[in-house]
């Protein structure tokens, strides 16, 4: 009698781990299965993320649906399912800070218009942080890094232009473009040209003429998901000319430690 109720006892308890191990496996999909959509051209909304240890810094770069923007939703999703969020608004340089794990999170970020559209316009994965990650998760190697090193990203010397001769421009990555804008500056009525060049790692170059009103912008398609390198130079009504702007922009949401 005893031996039959010890095989009962065993049989409820294979029951019990079994139905115990199903419920466990059912903690989701990582990463969570998300599509960004690209908003109409009037509603664009760019966000760099910045990795430093576990923390994640999101920060609102502005877009031509500034105006019309409520507010940008993030979540991070940590690879054992663990969930935090934060809101940023639609001045540039808002941001909020997210403490992940280090493991690899997953960042989504939600724009929300004033007109009750919303969009999902971030969907990236962080880096491994050595030393932070556990061993048994597994080391990643940073996708950029090859192109970072295009000996065609090493920027050329910029000239300083006269104070009263100033002139201000304005990169943003906005997602897959880079845009480019003027800001004014003391020499606004004397120039007669802006050339801005995009050059990627493999030395190919697109120029596209800027024009010297405030606001003016040209827009490049960005050719990878890592960086690209825009420089500009300018031509004043006096003949004389200032390659003035050289910078390798990160399309990468990655920030080297």
């Amino acid at each position: 009698m005893r031996t039959w109720k010890w095989i009962f006892c065993g049989v409820l308890l294979f029951s019990f781990l079994a139905s115990c191990s199903s419920v466990a496996s059912e903690t989701g999909v990582f990463p969570s299965p998300v599509v960004t959509v690209q908003p109409p051209a009037n509603l664009t909304a760019s966000v760099q993320l910045n990795q430093e240890g576990m923390y994640i810094t999101a920060i609102f770069r502005g877009g031509y649906g500034q105006s019309l923007l409520k507010e940008i939703k993030v979540e991070l999703i940590s690879p054992d399912g663990t969930r935090s969020s934060g809101v940023i608004g639609n001045i540039v340089g808002n941001s909020v800070v997210l403490k992940g794990s280090g493991c690899g999170d997953q960042v989504i970020g939600t724009a929300y218009f004033k007109n009750g559209k919303n969009y999902v316009i971030l969907n990236e994965m962080m880096q491994y942080i050595r030393g932070i990650c556990p061993a048994d998760y597994y080391e990643v190697i940073d996708p950029c890094e090859k192109i970072a090193n295009s000996p065609f990203f090493k920027p050329d010397p910029v000239q300083e232009i006269p104070a009263n001769k100033s002139v201000i421009i304005q990169a943003n990555v906005d997602i897959s473009r880079i845009e480019v804008q003027f800001r004014g500056g003391f020499g606004q009525n004397l120039i007669k040209t802006i050339q801005v060049h995009r050059i990627g790692p493999d030395g190919s170059m697109e120029t596209k003429n800027l024009g010297s009103r405030a606001g003016d912008e040209v827009v490049f398609t960005a050719t990878n998901n890592c960086m690209d390198r825009i420089s500009a130079d300018v031509l004043f009504t006096d003949g004389t000319r200032y390659h003035f702007y050289d910078k390798v922009i990160r399309i990468s949401r990655y920030m080297y430690l």
